[in-house]
């Protein structure tokens, strides 16, 4: 199972140093020069995969160039990323002035364009690892009011000028509203290595930092939309455990600023925010105290102790607005949770082989329901339920996911190290990897 840790982790590798003065705070952002065209309020296609929402997007940086590709909403990114290799270009580390962000609609027609929307470059490598082209970050977002929708009916799960719901019969109204000050900021060295001879950008505030009671203690967290799971500091992670819950230490690959990184998952007990409660959300910490490195750097930019980063595992069983120039993020409870449990699936996880063509087993959880079929990694995985695996490697490896009690359709393809299973579909049952504390 691969997971991303959203943040500066991702950010500090590739763009941008997450220290430097920060501090600063605001309530509605100042005249950015960043403007929006098209028609604001209305939602954009969209992707829902492993808790993140990837939008279809046209950057148009150069005037005969012009793709189309996958860009994650990431609030806890505080700049929008690009890979400028995408356009044929090669410029300096930021893109200057002007960039144009198209979002579109089904149809393929620009629902919104968002212009002199300044930009980072991203590396090539660290995108193809990602699967996608893009991040739309803080920079950018705190212009505006926007909306993420993970139930996504007929895919259109995001919009940017969207205010909170009140005509939706599927959610709650009003929920929970918290207000928030934007934090951090200021001068950062911007590079690929971000050393001291590295160009210095001054960035505005767009950390959304919020009180979250994690089984009765409150901490200080970070908005992160771009997190697919709740992520702890490892002393808060060690306190949750303590009490001896079950937890998942292994076969899960997190990406951070050092590449793949091995994590540890458990579930709390509770999670509120603003009066909304999740009850048994997944939470994680990555092993090799990445977490902590990545907290730390925020906390010092923000000038406070942040204890995690309030991820997916929470956040998608809401309609989440975040209305960045008020100051308010708006948690809409689903009356039915649009997204299921990903630790209570199948037990195997689905990557890509070495040629990048064929989806195979990445790894296998012991004392599953797989484990004991004879499944093995790099075993080819060609369809689920029926289903043909193509697209997004997180989607594919979603379909795995399921209610206890219940079994998938697995067919596996001639490439399997067990004979038997190889051409064959077979029934094997969803397991809970991580038992409720």
């Amino acid at each position: 199972m691969k997971l991303r840790l959203g943040g500066c982790g991702l950010l500090a590798l590739v763009a941008l140093s997450c220290g430097g003065s920060g501090g600063n705070v605001m309530t509605t952002p100042p005249d950015s020069g960043i403007s929006a065209t098209g028609m604001l309020g209305q939602p954009s296609t969209a992707l829902i995969s492993g808790n993140l929402i990837f939008v279809n997007a046209s950057l148009d940086m150069m005037p005969e160039v012009t793709r189309t590709f996958g860009v994650l909403i990431d609030s806890g990114s505080p700049v929008l990323l690009i890979d400028p290799t995408l356009f044929g270009a090669n410029p300096p580390m930021q893109i200057a002035t002007t960039i144009d962000l198209g979002l579109l609609d089904a149809q393929g027609q620009p629902v919104v364009t968002i212009e002199n929307a300044p930009a980072f470059q991203i590396s090539t490598q660290m995108m193809d690892a990602l699967g996608f082209g893009g991040i739309l970050g803080g920079n950018v977002m705190r212009n505006f009011s926007v909306q993420l929708d993970y139930s996504a009916p007929m895919m259109e799960g995001f919009c940017l000028g969207c205010t909170a719901s009140t005509t939706r019969t599927d959610v709650q109204s009003p929920g929970g509203v918290v207000d928030f000050t934007l934090a951090g900021g200021g001068n950062r060295a911007v590079g690929l290595s971000a050393t001291l001879d590295s160009p210095v950008t001054d960035l505005p505030p767009s950390r959304i930092p919020v009180t979250v009671t994690i089984d009765g203690t409150d901490h200080l967290c970070i908005v992160d939309t771009g997190a697919t799971v709740v992520s702890l500091r490892s002393t808060v992670y060690a306190s949750l455990v303590a009490d001896g819950r079950a937890q998942l230490t292994s076969g899960i690959t997190i990406m951070t600023v050092a590449g793949a990184s091995n994590a540890a998952v458990t579930r709390a007990k509770s999670i509120t925010v603003g009066g909304q409660t999740v009850l048994d959300p997944s939470v994680m910490t990555i092993m090799s105290n990445d977490t902590d490195s990545l907290l730390m750097s925020i906390s010092v930019e923000v000038n406070k102790q942040i204890d995690c980063l309030l991820g997916g595992s929470y956040l998608r069983n809401f309609l989440v607005t975040i209305d960045y120039p008020v100051g308010e993020l708006h948690l809409q409870p689903y009356d039915t949770a649009p997204i299921p449990d990903e630790f209570r699936r199948v037990g195997f996880t689905i990557g890509l082989d070495v040629t990048g063509k064929h989806f195979v087993v990445q790894a296998v959880y012991p004392n599953t329901d797989a484990a004991a079929q004879g499944v093995m990694v790099n075993d080819e995985i060609v369809a689920v339920d029926g289903v043909t695996l193509s697209g997004f490697v997180a989607s594919a490896d979603a379909t795995l996911d399921g209610a206890l009690g219940t079994s998938k359709m697995i067919t596996f393809g001639a490439m399997t190290g067990d004979a038997s299973l190889a051409n064959q579909t077979v029934s094997i049952k969803v397991d809970d990897l991580i038992p409720n504390p």
